[in-house]
């Protein structure tokens, strides 16, 4: 059986960001490089950011 590939209507974009040596800075890397593979674009701020950076980047 084939399956096909979802095909957003628009275009997506994702920010990420971790807590300083959180552990998850080889795992967020690959997130990142599979969703720019599949068409998405993908805003990493680095680590140590607050909840507030966050949103205020992905407001920007």
């Amino acid at each position: 059986m084939e399956t096909q590939s979802y095909t957003p209507k628009h275009s997506v974009k994702i920010v990420t960001a971790t807590s300083l040596f959180d552990g998850h800075d080889a795992s967020i890397n690959i997130m990142r490089r599979i969703l720019q593979d599949s068409g998405a674009e993908v805003i990493h701020i680095g680590h140590n950011r607050s909840a507030k950076e966050v949103v205020d980047a992905a407001i920007e």
